[in-house]
């Protein structure tokens, strides 16, 4: 995939989202992610990334946003992890945290265990893959990546 299609690929995962069906499919996607999770809260990466998170909110009353001790940093694409880290540096910057998880809906590009991205403890990569089945990769840094 060059960089015009990865591009291309990202945006029309965003613009799916104005099709009611398709932000509520993420929504659930997302809540189907953290299952299980208790005590968290929700710091969107993007725009995009905030409207699935108001639909999982609708969702599941329960799912907070916000930055607390135990975050879940939400994004739409990952493709470089560059808008993750900088949530996951806001987040960081205002709250001590016991953990910080980032979920995202669609990787652009394939897992990769040489994945670093800064800030961010586990990786889980919820659609949109190119792995089926569930993978873990390890990084140097200790960052998970997990596809499911």
């Amino acid at each position: 995939m060059d960089l015009v299609e990865l591009m291309l690929a990202g945006d029309e995962n965003v613009r799916a989202h104005d099709s009611s069906h398709n932000l509520a499919d993420s929504a659930r996607s997302f809540l189907g992610c953290v299952a299980g999770w208790d005590d968290f809260t929700v710091e969107a990466a993007s725009p995009a990334a905030e409207r699935v998170l108001g639909a999982a909110m609708m969702i599941d009353p329960t799912i907070r946003g916000g930055r607390s001790a135990r975050t879940v940093v939400l994004d739409v694409n990952i493709a470089s992890g560059t808008l993750v880290a900088n949530a996951a540096r806001r987040v960081r910057e205002e709250v001590q945290s016991e953990w910080l998880i980032a979920v995202v809906i669609n990787t652009l590009t394939d897992a990769d265990m040489r994945w670093s991205i800064e800030g961010i403890d586990s990786l889980f990569v919820c659609g949109g893959s190119s792995n089926s089945g569930e993978s873990h990769y390890g990084s140097q840094q200790s960052l998970s990546v997990h596809t499911l």
